[in-house]
């Protein structure tokens, strides 16, 4: 999507069709005149009472594992700018695990948005307007959509929450009460948190906080790893397969890591695990196959144990990111890395750019040697 920054009153959209932009800007002017009228010319204004002490909050982030992820800070700083409040996080089923035990949360509602499913993963689930009543039950004082998306604009405004905070990037800004600012070029756990700044949040974290893995899941992640060597995560797939490197490049990085001393295992959803096996014969020595046999958190006690992960720009790399390990990302170049890569104060990670050019799987060896290297103090 083409990227625009601005809030309410500037109509600048993140649509790169201009037909999109330009019906966005006119539902967004004739709303803004409906609500004007409604309320005698004043808009939408934040209630100071809820924003001084909400006693629920509703943060909504239904779209992918990494998205989820970058917002984990903003549940933190939220935690330290109102401990009193109960906050919930309405997100898919995809990465829901990953907020088990949080510290900045109390609870998840799951919910699976038919705008984003890849899969029929909501079968079952209540449907949009059973969604509003159950929110609706639950009489939230105020929401943070992280996305900026109309259509949670309109669920959020069905459901009757008191004070609505989000980005108006799609249309819908008038549905707001404290519509924000989407800032260029900076990353977007920063975004996120600029929806709690906005809020009054003076400090805010600086790096992600490790998952809250318990004790037996951390050690069925280091009972995965045989070897006493240099334990290596791999993971060739991607949701967007245009992030994704060719399998023979993943298997000449294998081969080199292998006989570098290192366990390299290979990693992925279900989805993935006929794209791991392809890499795994691709391979001239042998690697283990993973992919479909870890749940999530699994997936973050086995690399949280781990002394390096490498994949392509995808969920489980910013996984890994959050609990700590080097990183070597494959950058596919459809988004910017300082936007959308690693974050952090302290992170260990190096960006592969331009990988479809030649020297690209020389540069990923090099760097994973070197941050073997540096881990295990050589």
């Amino acid at each position: 999507m083409k990227q625009s920054f601005c809030g309410r009153g500037e109509h600048c959209y993140i649509f790169r069709s201009f037909w999109m932009r330009l019906g966005a800007g006119i539902l967004d002017m004739a709303g803004s005149i409906l609500v004007r009228l409604f309320t005698w010319g004043r808009g939408l204004q934040p209630d100071p009472k809820v924003l001084a002490n909400p006693a629920g909050i509703l943060v909504v982030r239904m779209d992918h594992i990494g998205d989820l992820l970058f917002a984990r800070p903003c549940f933190q700083a939220l935690r330290a700018l109102y401990p009193q409040a109960r906050i919930t996080a309405l997100v898919s089923s995809a990465g829901a695990s990953l907020l088990n035990q949080d510290p900045g949360i109390d609870e998840t509602i799951i919910w699976e948005a038919p705008w984003f499913r890849r899969l029929d993963s909501s079968r079952g689930q209540l449907g949009f307007w059973g969604l509003v009543r159950e929110l609706r039950h639950r009489n939230f004082d105020l929401s943070l959509d992280l996305r900026g998306d109309l259509r949670h604009h309109i669920l959020l405004m069905l459901a009757g929450i008191r004070v609505r905070v989000g980005f108006g990037i799609t249309g819908g800004s008038f549905l707001l009460h404290l519509p924000l600012k989407l800032r260029a070029q900076v990353h977007e756990v920063e975004r996120n948190l600029d929806a709690v700044r906005a809020l009054g949040a003076k400090q805010t974290p600086k790096a992600f906080i490790p998952l809250a893995l318990k004790r037996d899941e951390l050690q069925r992640g280091k009972n995965q790893w045989h070897g006493s060597g240099y334990k290596v995560v791999v993971h060739p797939g991607s949701g967007d397969i245009a992030k994704c490197w060719p399998p023979a490049a993943f298997a000449k990085v294998c081969d080199a890591l292998t006989e570098h001393g290192c366990e390299v295992v290979l990693v992925g959803s279900a989805f993935e695990k006929s794209l791991a096996e392809n890499v795994a014969g691709l391979c001239r020595q042998p690697v283990r196959v993973l992919a479909g046999e870890t749940s999530l958190r699994g997936l973050a006690a086995l690399t949280t144990a781990a002394d390096l992960f490498i994949g392509n720009d995808s969920g489980p790399a910013h996984l890994a990111v959050t609990q700590g390990i080097p990183v070597i990302i494959i950058w596919s170049e459809t988004n910017a890395p300082e936007e959308w890569g690693p974050w952090g104060e302290g992170v260990r990670s190096s960006i592969i750019r331009h990988p479809g050019q030649e020297g690209a799987v020389g540069e990923t060896i090099q760097a994973a040697k070197q941050w073997l290297e540096r881990c295990r103090g050589v």
